[in-house]
C-alpha cells in the first residue's frame, strides 16, 4: 500500500468536488491536519472513516487503497491486493516486535514461501533432505525446522 500515492489521490479527489482540507475535516468530525496528513502519505485516516470518507469522495474503498480510479478489469485484482496489504498491517500492528513494517513484511512472504515449499513434498524425509541441500544446514536443524512448521502452519 503505497500512502503517497493514496494522499495524492485523496487531495485530488477531495479538489475535485471543490472541498477545501477543512470542510472536509468538519464532513468527517476530524482536524485539517489531520486530512493534510492522509494528503502528505504521513498515515492512513482511521478505518471508521473510510466509508464515509468515500462517500464523500464518491470512489471506492478499493479506489480508496489502490490510490487510483479502477476500471473493471483491474477492481478484482486490486481488491484482492488491497486486502493483503491490509492484513499485512494488522499482523503487523499485532505483533510485539521492533522490525520495521518492510522487514515484517518480506519476513511473512519468507514464510509463506517456505510453507508452500514443505506442502510439495511427500513426506518428512523428502522435506530435510532438500532443506539440507539447501541450506547447508544440519539434519537436526532442518527437521527441527521442518517440525516446526509442520506444528505452527498443521498441514
Amino acid at each position: 500500500m503505497d500512502l503517497k500515492k493514496i494522499g495524492a489521490f485523496i487531495a485530488a479527489c477531495r479538489k475535485r468536488h471543490k472541498l477545501t482540507q477543512l470542510e472536509l475535516a468538519e464532513e468527517l468530525g476530524v482536524t485539517d491536519r489531520s486530512v493534510s496528513n492522509w494528503e502528505n502519505g504521513i498515515c492512513l485516516p482511521d478505518a471508521s472513516l473510510y466509508r464515509q470518507l468515500c462517500d464523500i469522495l464518491q470512489i471506492s474503498i478499493n479506489e480508496l487503497f489502490a490510490g487510483e480510479y479502477l476500471c473493471e478489469e483491474n477492481y478484482k485484482k486490486a481488491a484482492d491486493d488491497n486486502l493483503l496489504c491490509l492484513l499485512e498491517h494488522r499482523l503487523y500492528e499485532m505483533s510485539p516486535t521492533d522490525i520495521n513494517f518492510d522487514d515484517f513484511q518480506n519476513a511473512l512472504r519468507r514464510i509463506s514461501e517456505a510453507t508452500t515449499l514443505l506442502k510439495r513434498f511427500d513426506d518428512k524425509q523428502e522435506a530435510v533432505s532438500y532443506l539440507v541441500n539447501e541450506t547447508g544446514l544440519s539434519f537436526d536443524e532442518c527437521e527441527k525446522a521442518y517440525d516446526y512448521y509442520m506444528e505452527m502452519f498443521s498441514f
